[in-house]
């Protein structure tokens, strides 16, 4: 932010200077790299929307109520802090060495939902049920969209639903003969992701011994 009586000031004195704050949006990087104007006396921070923007109009959109990933020099994040109060967000303080973690849970979070989208929609066209991956993907947003209801409403490990939430043995089985035979990379992803979801599971569910057992089985 250059000084509000002398907004031009940083370029005519050919860099930062104390009174200024220099603000980054990444969420993957620190506000170390703005550690050449912190050498010059300005504040430097920064300032992370957590936040899927896909176009203009989506950042537009979805902005406001967003969680904001904060990080830098007090005096700084402070005041983004009102400006996150302007956005009706939610303020999260991190460390330099936290931001690395953030950023990768975020992606977790927003990016890899878009790839299993695509997967399933893959699919179902490739099954032949939809006739495209688009037109798949109509069939399953509104299951998505339960799903982050579910999440809102119930939180973890409340919202999980499915066959390893409820020890269906049989019905995961009968996935993986399946996807073993027609998707062999999806077969090995639900492999994997069935055994991150077990916690969840036991710890909604209150699974038996034989029902894990049975799961670990049907997962070989």
């Amino acid at each position: 932010w250059p000084s509000r009586r002398n907004p031009t000031g940083a370029r005519e004195a050919g860099g930062w200077r104390a009174g200024q704050g220099v603000v980054h949006c990444s969420g993957a990087l620190p506000s170390s790299i703005l550690q050449p104007a912190k050498e010059q006396g300005a504040l430097v921070a920064s300032f992370h929307p957590l936040q899927a923007f896909a176009s203009i109009e989506a950042a537009v959109a979805h902005m406001r109520g967003s969680t904001f990933g904060l990080e830098g020099d007090l005096p700084l994040v402070d005041e983004l802090r009102k400006l996150v109060a302007l956005l009706d967000g939610t303020a999260l303080q991190l460390t330099p060495e936290e931001k690395t973690l953030y950023h990768a849970a975020a992606v977790i979070a927003s990016n890899y939902t878009v790839t299993l989208a695509a997967l399933a929609s893959q699919l179902l066209a490739q099954e032949g049920i939809a006739p495209d991956p688009n037109t798949a993907l109509r069939y399953i947003l509104p299951l998505l969209r339960g799903t982050v209801d579910n999440l809102q409403v119930s939180g973890l490990p409340n919202a999980l639903t499915g066959p390893i939430a409820r020890g269906d043995a049989g019905t995961v089985a009968r996935h993986l003969r399946e996807l073993d035979e027609r998707a062999p990379d999806v077969a090995h992803l639900y492999r994997h992701l069935a055994r991150l979801t077990l916690p969840l599971a036991q710890e909604k569910s209150k699974l038996s011994v034989e029902e894990i057992n049975a799961l670990d089985s049907a997962l070989e």
